[in-house]
């Protein structure tokens, strides 16, 4: 196999396991008692998490800020959901870890998503401390700047090789 496609067959492992992981959180949501709207919160956060690779970081906080005022209550966590939040991230990177990757690009697109996976578990066990002071929420806004940068790169990485 030459190279160009082991690279695209690493990519799309990577791709696979993020997207086999979107279903089954939707899935998993999907199995709570739930009103309609929440039912459309999370079809609407899911669309945007799946479009998250397609837009600038402008557009991308825009459109969550438009989430957000159109489902107040939407996302509102308690201990449990942040902790069920970490250990689905934690899932996510157990699956990654699994991928058995031959290339070089595949390895290091990898290591850009446990980045992103690793600076997103601290943001969350971040926001489980209490009170949440201006010190832990300034530390929260750098997580959530870094993640939003390493996903950038991930972007202009996929962005090389998408045929």
């Amino acid at each position: 196999m030459e190279l160009a496609n082991l690279i695209k067959q690493d990519i799309e492992s990577i791709l696979q396991i993020e997207s086999q992981d979107i279903k089954q959180l939707v899935e998993d949501y999907r199995e709570d008692l739930m009103d309609a709207d929440t039912y459309d919160a999370i079809d609407a956060y899911n669309m945007l998490y799946s479009n998250i690779y397609e837009m600038s970081e402008e557009e991308y906080l825009d459109a969550f800020r438009t989430l957000g005022e159109a489902y107040p209550n939407f996302g509102k966590a308690d201990e449990n959901d942040i902790q069920k939040s970490i250990a689905e991230l934690e899932r996510l990177k157990h699956a990654f870890n699994e991928l058995q990757l031959h290339t070089t690009e595949g390895k290091q697109l990898l290591a850009l998503q446990l980045a992103v996976l690793e600076l997103d578990i601290q943001v969350y066990q971040k926001q489980t401390l209490s009170p949440t002071t201006l010190e832990i929420q300034a530390e929260i806004n750098l997580l959530e700047t870094e993640s939003f940068g390493l996903t950038n790169q991930i972007n202009q990485f996929l962005e090389q090789y998408h045929d």
